[in-house]
């Protein structure tokens, strides 16, 4: 008896020691009830010029896409008119040039071609490094506009194809949407967002004059935007002496987007926040560490993508100790109280999971659940399960 006693003791000593499993917690609703702003996805313009937000009515052809394994191509009926490309974005009909313009992407980004309704040779608008998209004619035909995604903001190009003569409206860190001419093609709608601001829309002239905002964003930052270190970093427009405020890295697909959750976070609390739409390495912890009013003591990191994380659908320590994320002998590497908001497939919707510097969420809810968990942090809440340094 004494010795099941002892064996018993000594089973319960080593339960007590050994690493716990991570625990659920079920996520507060109002941290997923976040209001969307309002958006302009489509635009287009009624018969009488009346500005619309809806979908613009494509010429009637019998030119489509065909998609293959080895590409795409224009066809028209059982015709090609242009060989296979890696992909194509868009493209328009003129039927008073009998001209087709296109988006293909013909090596590492989307180039604008023209080619012939009855057949020729394609000619190439000069070409730009980024991505040219979104290519429509002009309601005369004579013009043909697109969407430059650059990298710091979108620009609309407008080239007069019997002149070459070539326009061009910028969008600063902001992201074109959609863009509807109105009939007499003398200007355009463009609905976009921006970093700092969410959708909205302005009237303007195809040369970029008589800019006029017809749909106000509903949400604005007060903010600064600068690049550094690939991301852009936003602070607030007005700091004051001697503040150092807390860092938020938020990863996403484009730093020129605008982020309802980004926004709301932003907007609830003082912080800097670095869009970057790559995992940070260790130039930009580099170019963090050198600001003077960065607090590198209260970090955050939302939706980092590491190798075996996408993998597998869970995130590991390891993940997170890859090269170009530990500190290094400089001491200039990430800072070791950073808390990481990532993905995980096995955490069930509605709860959320802590252990050590990871909070693991269902991956839908990555951006939702980080914005309010971390609001609620830097209001001075620590965390119910995990450290908070």
């Amino acid at each position: 008896m004494r010795l099941l006693t002892v064996l018993s003791m000594v089973l319960l000593a080593a339960c007590a020691s050994a690493p716990q499993p991570p625990s659920d917690e079920p996520i507060p609703p109002q941290w997923l009830a976040a209001a969307q702003s309002a958006q302009y996805p489509q635009l287009s313009y009624g018969a009488g010029g009346v500005l619309l937000f809806t979908p613009r009515v494509p010429v009637e052809s019998g030119v489509r896409i065909v998609r293959s394994a080895a590409g795409a191509k224009l066809v028209d009926g059982d015709r090609d008119l242009t060989p296979e490309y890696a992909d194509i974005d868009s493209f328009d009909v003129s039927m008073d040039r009998r001209e087709v313009a296109f988006s293909a992407k013909r090596k590492d980004n989307f180039d604008i071609g023209l080619v012939s309704l009855e057949g020729s040779k394609v000619s190439w608008v000069p070409e730009d490094p980024a991505d040219e998209v979104g290519v429509q004619y002009a309601p005369r035909g004579n013009k043909i506009s697109f969407i430059i995604r650059a990298r710091g903001g979108d620009l609309v190009r407008t080239v007069h194809i019997p002149t070459s003569m070539q326009l061009t409206n910028e969008f600063p860190y902001g992201r074109v949407e959609d863009l509807a001419w109105e009939p007499k093609a003398e200007q355009y709608a463009v609905s976009w967002s921006s970093v700092d601001a969410s959708d909205r829309v302005e009237v303007m002239t195809y040369s970029g004059r008589q800019r006029k905002v017809t749909a106000a964003p509903s949400v604005r930052l007060d903010v600064s935007a600068d690049p550094l270190g690939g991301s852009l970093l936003l602070r607030p427009t007005l700091m004051r002496y001697g503040e150092k405020l807390p860092l938020v890295v938020w990863r996403a697909e484009g730093w020129n987007e605008w982020n309802d959750a980004r926004g709301r976070l932003e907007s609830a609390a003082r912080v800097v926040c670095a869009v970057i739409d790559h995992d940070p390495d260790q130039a930009f912890w580099k170019a963090v560490s050198a600001v003077p009013w960065i607090d590198t003591g209260r970090v955050f990191v939302v939706g980092v993508r590491t190798s075996s994380s996408a993998a597998a659908g869970r995130p590991r320590p390891a993940d997170l100790s890859a090269p170009g994320l530990t500190s290094g002998a400089s001491g200039r590497g990430r800072p070791h109280s950073a808390i990481w908001i990532v993905a995980d497939a096995s955490v069930p919707p509605g709860f959320y999971r802590t252990r050590r510097n990871i909070v693991a969420v269902a991956p839908a809810l990555v951006q939702s659940f980080g914005a309010a968990w971390i609001a609620h942090q830097l209001k001075g809440h620590p965390p119910e399960n995990g450290s908070h340094r």
